[in-house]
């Protein structure tokens, strides 16, 4: 491990505890964040030039949004709250301006790898909590139930799935370019474990489908096509052995499996896909009415609970990112911005780098289901990997142009 952390760079390490620390604890990240801001900005000012900032007007759009959106609430606190929210889209162009600026070539690999180490020190932390309750506090052990004692020890299950999966692909997808030591090959079926266990819909059919697929078609590329396949059956026999021997996960995936049959947005109480279903169809007549502009960051809250009393629901977020975007905003602004968030993507398509054009999967995926931006779990991972994908891109442009 010493060896390691010896071998990166500064900057690798700054921005890797940013990863590193997002699972653990958001008090320590929001304090890693700044800090690492204050670096860069000081290095920056050091330096005399300010005009790495101009790359990043996409991630200083994603604030304006919310400026905007907060100057036209007329709920100034919870508005105030949700900008605050946003701070890392103006806090990390700063960070990766100065890399833009200085040229300087981080080891993405290793950047990414902090994640995975902060995803194993909080299941490590989270087990242990775990297991001293069934020990000592008389609390029943249940395979199905295991999920439900887990995550009061770890972040939301949802932001958590998506740091897995993202860890998975980024530190094996490295190992097998780099043909490092594979013995953390072992860690996989632990990690496949818990995602599978923390019962995301989302994760579980990204698990299953997409996070093999890429992996296999790596290896292929590296000319390892046995180990390609063995990967393979190995990602399909932890999910064969943990889908039939789960009560927990078996019933959530015959219960989806009947729900996408038989839908029903009339009859409640609603669950499953057609309670969210519900959720939308309410959010869609709100947009309805103010489809250009939208309702504030700060007004929002208040319909939806109107709008979902009137429905017997709860107080809830869109559950969907995108319909969460318009209402916040209204649909051109959503436009102009999914366009920027367009271009990223295809640039990271042509330059083949697909440890974040499979974040941009994890991301977009999870945000038909879940307001992800509405935590800053979410809007950390997503700023990052927006600014990421800036200096990523810019970089291989300089390259290519040489």
């Amino acid at each position: 491990m010493n060896k390691y952390i010896n071998s990166l760079k500064f900057e690798e390490i700054l921005l890797g505890t940013i990863l590193f620390s997002l699972p653990i604890s958001i008090g320590v990240n929001s304090f890693v964040v700044i800090i690492s801001a204050g670096f860069f900005l000081y290095k920056t000012i050091t330096k005399g030039n300010f005009s790495g900032l101009f790359f990043y007007i996409v991630s200083f759009s994603f604030f304006l949004a919310q400026f905007i959106s907060y100057l036209s609430s007329n709920n100034k606190h919870e508005a105030g709250t949700k900008l605050l929210l946003y701070a890392s889209f103006v806090l990390f162009p700063i960070c990766f301006s100065y890399l833009t600026t200085s040229k300087i070539k981080l080891n993405q690999n290793a950047v990414f790898k902090f994640l995975f180490y902060g995803v194993i020190i909080i299941l490590i932390y989270g087990s242990i909590r775990f297991s001293y309750d069934i020990l000592f506090h008389n609390v029943r052990y249940d395979y199905g139930r295991a999920v439900g004692l887990l995550v009061k020890y770890i972040p939301h299950h949802t932001y958590f799935s998506m740091f897995i999966l993202i860890s998975i692909f980024s530190v094996f997808s490295g190992r097998i370019e780099n043909s490092e030591n594979r013995k953390s090959i072992f860690i996989l079926p632990i990690l496949y474990l818990f995602l599978i266990l923390l019962g995301s819909r989302m994760a579980i059919i990204l698990g299953i489908i997409i996070l093999p697929l890429f992996l296999f078609n790596k290896m292929k590329k590296q000319n390892n096509k046995m180990k390609a396949l063995i990967l393979l059956g190995l990602f399909m026999s932890i999910i064969i052995f943990i889908g039939f021997s789960n009560d927990y996960v078996r019933d959530k995936i015959i219960y989806t499996y009947y729900d996408l049959l038989n839908i029903s947005t009339t009859e409640k109480p609603f669950f499953g896909v057609s309670f969210r279903l519900q959720i939308w169809y309410s959010i869609l007549d709100l947009i309805y009415q103010s489809p250009l502009t939208g309702y504030g960051i700060g007004d929002i809250t208040e319909l939806l609970n109107i709008r979902y009393n009137k429905n017997e629901l709860q107080g809830l977020n869109a559950h969907n990112q995108y319909l969460q975007f318009i209402l916040h905003h209204g649909i051109i602004i959503f436009l102009f911005l999914f366009l920027f968030v367009y271009k990223l993507i295809k640039q990271c398509v042509l330059n083949k780098n697909s440890v974040l054009l499979f974040s941009w999967i994890v991301l977009l995926s999870f945000s038909f289901t879940e307001s992800i931006l509405n935590r800053q779990w979410g809007v950390i991972l997503f700023a990052f990997i927006v600014n990421y994908s800036i200096y990523s891109n810019n970089l291989s442009s300089e390259n290519n142009s040489k």
